[in-house]
């Protein structure tokens, strides 16, 4: 069976088998050293990641890297990827765990809500909208009063604040568990986390694991209220807050590694601090921003930046010499993002991608 394109980035394209649950990024030309170091960092924060089982947001297995000299991988796989002149092949590949989409009958929600209705059919029927991941912005909203798109797609949806409120979507969840893998990127990995991305996508399976009143957040009385024979397992999957239903990390390619030893953080602490920075502003507004004029949002940076104190003191507790530089970090965020407002720049301003 041959692969089918999903989805491409910076550095690569991303290709997968039907039913598969592993997806394969190869390299664009002459990005085979950035395809490397999101392997490398990938490796890097999937271990750190490991070792804190009660952070909720996940990051897919890594599972093999392919050189582009490896012949007898690419003489099997290369006439079941898609011809494309602009990409020749062999190139290098990097093979990863696959998040899959979300749940169909979550994507016509949305298409439901968002999308403009003369284009909800061929919304639901283009096969491309099949392969949805939201990407979650917590750190903006949509426009007001602006018109539909009128090229509505669901491939790496840009999921807005207002519009994750309009669906009573559990963003304070969203807001700690961004929170506390940032820490465990800057604290743990000792990665800055550039242009990373957070995105809501599915397991590999749905699997009963879960007590029905947890997976529907209801009681038993209002289950005993609902209609006779209400069909349960279509509310489990309309529920976002389900466990098959996730907040993802992925993309590592353009990630800073930093010497994992306590002196070089101390050596070069204000430079690391502003590296830090750097990445949270330039990086797509998935985060909460500080200074916010409406009360969610400022209600969002207070939950964000307590857990990721609470994170950062956890990793650094036997680490006395560095437990002010998380505070350190969110105090310069917060810094930076007067002066921005200030000029007149506006909320989250990027230097350098606009």
């Amino acid at each position: 069976m041959p692969y089918q394109k999903i989805g491409f980035g910076q550095c690569g394209l991303v290709f997968t088998k039907p039913g598969s649950a592993h997806v394969v990024k190869i390299a664009r030309p002459y990005f085979w050293d950035a395809l490397w170091e999101d392997f490398l960092s990938h490796l890097r924060l999937f271990k750190a990641l490991s070792l804190h089982s009660d952070t909720q947001c996940h990051i897919p297995r890594v599972y093999s890297y392919v050189n582009k000299d490896n012949t007898a991988w690419w003489d099997a796989n290369t006439a079941l990827l898609p011809p494309n002149s602009d990409f020749p092949l062999p190139s290098q590949a990097l093979i990863t765990e696959r998040i899959l989409p979300l749940p169909k009958i979550i994507r016509h929600a949305l298409i439901d809500k968002f999308c403009p209705a003369a284009l909800r059919e061929s919304a639901k029927a283009n096969p491309l909208n099949n392969d949805c991941l939201a990407r979650m912005y917590l750190g903006r909203r949509r426009t007001p009063n602006a018109p539909p798109t009128p090229n509505f797609s669901l491939r790496n949806f840009n999921f807005c604040l207002d519009q994750m409120l309009e669906l009573e979507l559990p963003v304070e969840d969203y807001a700690r568990e961004m929170a506390a893998c940032l820490a465990i990127i800057h604290w743990h990995a000792r990665m800055d986390g550039y242009d990373i991305e957070f995105v809501l996508g599915s397991d590999a399976e749905l699997s009963y694991t879960t007590n029905v009143t947890e997976s529907l957040g209801m009681d038993v009385k209002q289950l005993e209220e609902l209609p006779k024979h209400t069909d349960i397992e279509v509310l489990q999957r309309l529920n976002f807050q389900r466990r098959a239903v996730r907040l993802w990390v992925l993309d590592f390619n353009l990630c800073t590694r930093f010497p994992t030893d306590d002196a070089f953080f101390l050596e070069h602490e204000e430079e690391i601090i502003h590296q830090l920075v750097l990445a949270f502003f330039e990086n797509d507004p998935y985060y909460p921003l500080p200074l916010m004029e409406m009360n969610v949002d400022r209600e969002l940076w207070s939950i964000f930046r307590q857990e990721y104190e609470r994170k950062a003191a956890e990793i650094l507790h036997a680490t006395e010499a560095l437990q002010h530089l998380p505070r350190k970090f969110l105090n310069a965020c917060v810094e930076r993002e007067q002066k921005k407002l200030e000029k007149g720049l506006g909320h989250g301003h990027r230097d350098f991608k606009g």
